[in-house]
């Protein structure tokens, strides 16, 4: 039986659009495999953008077509209640 991996992505600051880039190329350079466990650690981010919302969209169908498990980490309650409010926090598993 294979050890079960756990890639862990750390976004910090805000969310916005002059940082997608950065998150983007971050969660291109997973090798994201079967089994897998991506944790997107979000304690350190201030705000995400509808543009943010949409990338950990993208992000989950991503890994979750390759059956593996996308967690989101550590929001904050201002950023959890956009979560909230757009219905993300019935799509994502959140800790």
């Amino acid at each position: 039986m294979e050890e079960v991996k756990t890639l862990t992505v750390y976004i910090d600051g805000p969310l916005d659009a002059s940082h997608l880039n950065e998150v983007e190329e971050k969660l291109k350079a997973l090798d994201v495999q079967l089994g897998n466990i991506v944790v997107l650690d979000c304690t350190d981010m201030t705000y995400i953008c509808s543009s943010g919302l949409r990338q950990f969209l993208g992000m989950h169908k991503d890994v979750t077509q390759k059956g593996a498990k996308l967690i989101i980490k550590g929001l904050q309650p201002l950023v959890k209640k956009v979560f909230d409010i757009s219905g993300f926090s019935q799509i994502f598993n959140m800790e």
